[in-house]
């Protein structure tokens, strides 16, 4: 089944009045489509992972038609569909856009259409006798339950009590719905983004290009004032850079809080990290000793050897080892943000050697102005109920510095005709090939070392510039680095006050006391806000927690998406295996299928390497502490 709505017409190919056959089906909407809505953007939620692989091939087949794709990450985000040389259709992805489920995007933004619930895993022998089954309402288990609760089931075995449920009828307004609510989402974040801002939102393919078109129009001039620029380093630096940029620190510190514990999370770390000064201008590769170091203002990044406290506890500076990130003890090397290594050396830490170092600039203007006018925003907003501009201002400071650390490319995505494919020069190499037909979904890679041959420098930097990679990978890293910064803050404060930690996301941190109530406040940026009260706490891993609060059970695993009860987190504890089942979804766009496979097992195993374990006189875990390099 597939549908489309404009806010005026809309239109449903039921697959039932095309001899079941998905390519006549598709074929028609494509064409309708594209006929009733010319000129215009469209937009599908999740096209990348869902509606592209299955109408693909339906697309492509259409005659006289060029397609210009844009992919990322094995994904299509964006198609052009191009007739003698005009486009008169543009694909894109809104959930790149608007990152979340439709439903609760739906409630966030206020959409008069709600996503409806569906039994997605209901099959009756075969596609025809599923699509005209009509009778009672499938059973509970056909639907899936982080979508659709047991109370929402009820309510739908209520509303049918008296009624025969269409599998058919369901399908449709279920699918229409789904139309429904993406286009009154988008328009409610369009209107609400150029009430706001100076940019055009149909120019805009994802939530960290909206907010960089907006750092750039308005940040960047101010900037500039100051008399500092921003530079392009994915041509140079980014490879030399890259090892600096660590994501945030996520660590069980001790397994098993029982007794009175808090939970707390800081307000907005991220846009917080982003009001600090970043490193801006074109960089410097300099000699620094370390007492040079110690004894003026430099500002940048170094390749260090240092040593932390015997007693260290936390492990304040991280590094990428053995393909994990660690925050360890003992002697090691990395590549540091200067500021977090000042931070690191303010709290026991020792340099022993600089054997690289890269200066920048201080700008202090790169981001304060804006994010900080983005949390008026959402504060006042908030106070006004208007949850619309609260929404827009809250995804816009969280995506502003993800298009900075960007990864550079170094390939172009094309669909081309056999004739094409044989014209391919020498400066690309195909990297992959999918057929649709008569056409081909091409990657190619840059030639790099046959363009300095045959056409120099200036030729590879031309590539490279057409290419489009803008980042700066510099300040992705700062700005992760002052993130780390503000959440060690808070854990030397506990540990100074006699408390204990128990663990720790990117942003939130678990204590078995109170911290002093100066320190919070849910409206200030940076502060911290209480978000549970625990009675009890299990942490066996990161990511893998059950809690126990005054307002009921919290639990997280994760790579599963059930839940688990308290005697499997504590048999987890102890090293014992979990059987479980799971529902697994795979997807193929070269073979343009989506399959759901129900009932899988999956063993959830207990892995514990960023840490060192520390046992009790009878064995039991009860603390940690840093690895020792």
């Amino acid at each position: 089944m597939a549908a489309w709505y404009n806010g005026e017409k809309h239109n449903i190919f039921d697959i039932t009045q095309y001899g079941y056959n998905t390519n006549t089906m598709l074929s028609l909407f494509w064409q309708d489509l594209i006929k009733k809505n010319t000129g215009r953007t469209v937009y599908f939620h999740n096209f990348g992972g869902y509606d592209a692989i299955l109408s693909m091939p339906s697309l492509l087949q259409l005659p006289n038609l060029q397609f210009f794709p844009i992919m990322k990450d094995g994904e299509i985000i964006s198609i052009k569909v191009s007739n003698k040389g005009k486009v008169i259709l543009e694909i894109k992805d809104s959930i790149r856009i608007l990152p979340g489920a439709l439903s609760k995007l739906a409630k966030d933004w206020g959409a008069e259409t709600q996503k409806d619930h569906f039994p997605h895993y209901f099959w009756n022998k075969n596609i025809k006798f599923t699509l005209t089954y009509s009778g009672s309402i499938p059973a509970y288990e056909f639907f899936e339950p982080k979508r659709t609760s047991q109370k929402d089931y009820d309510g739908m075995v209520q509303l049918f009590k008296d009624r025969t449920w269409s599998f058919l009828e369901v399908s449709k307004n279920y699918i229409l719905g789904d139309c429904k609510a993406t286009y009154q989402i988008l328009i409610k974040y369009f209107e609400t983004l150029m009430s706001k801002f100076p940019i055009d939102p149909l120019k805009v393919y994802s939530a960290p290009s909206a907010a960089f078109r907006i750092w750039r129009t308005v940040q960047l001039p101010l900037l500039n004032k100051d008399g500092l620029k921003v530079y392009d380093l994915s041509h140079n630096l980014d490879p030399l850079l890259r090892e600096s940029y660590c994501g945030g620190i996520v660590d069980v510190y001790r397994p098993h809080l029982v007794g009175e514990g808090y939970y707390y999370d800081v307000n907005s770390l991220y846009p917080t990290a982003m009001c600090k000064p970043m490193p801006v201008g074109m960089p410097k590769l300099t000699t620094l000793s370390i007492d040079q170091f110690l004894e003026r203002d430099f500002y940048g990044f170094l390749e260090a050897t240092v040593r932390a406290p015997i007693n260290e506890y936390i492990g304040l500076l991280p590094i990428k080892y053995q393909g994990k990130l660690i925050c360890p003890g003992g002697t090691f090397k990395g590549l540091f943000f200067s500021e977090e290594l000042r931070f690191a050396l303010a709290n026991g830490y020792q340099l022993l050697g600089i054997t690289m170092a890269w200066e920048f600039q201080r700008g202090t203007n790169t981001f304060l102005q804006l994010i900080t006018q983005l949390n008026e925003m959402k504060i006042t907003a908030q106070l006004n109920k208007q949850p619309t501009i609260r929404n827009l201002a809250k995804l816009l400071m969280n995506s502003m510095y993800g298009r900075f650390g960007m990864h550079p490319s170094l390939s172009k995505h094309s669909i081309f005709t056999t004739e094409q494919m044989n014209k391919i020069t020498p400066a690309w190499n195909v990297q992959n090939s999918i057929v649709f037909g008569e056409l081909n979904l091409v990657t190619l890679l840059l030639n790099e070392e046959w363009i300095l041959k045959n056409q120099g420098i200036l030729g590879l930097r031309k590539h490279l510039t057409n290419l489009g990679n803008i980042t700066n990978v510099a300040i992705a890293a700062a700005v992760t680095a002052h993130s780390r910064m503000i959440i060690n803050e808070f854990k030397l404060l506990a540990l100074s006050r006699g408390l204990e930690l128990f663990y720790s996301d990117t942003d939130s941190l678990v204590l078995n006391g109170a911290l002093p109530e100066e320190y919070l406040d849910s409206a200030i940026l940076g502060k911290l806000k209480l978000e549970h009260k625990i009675r009890e706490g299990i942490f066996v891993m990161p990511k893998v927690y059950y809690l126990e609060t005054e307002e009921g059970i919290v639990t997280k695993c994760k790579g599963f998406p059930g839940k688990l009860n308290k005697a499997q987190y504590l048999e987890l504890l102890e090293g014992k295996t979990q059987h479980l089942e799971v529902t697994k979804w795979s997807r193929s766009l070269k073979d343009s299928y989506v399959k759901i496979q129900r009932n899988q097992p999956y063993d959830l195993t207990f892995s514990f390497n960023k840490r060192a374990r520390i046992f009790d006189t009878q064995g039991k875990w009860v603390n940690t502490r840093p690895l020792q390099l």
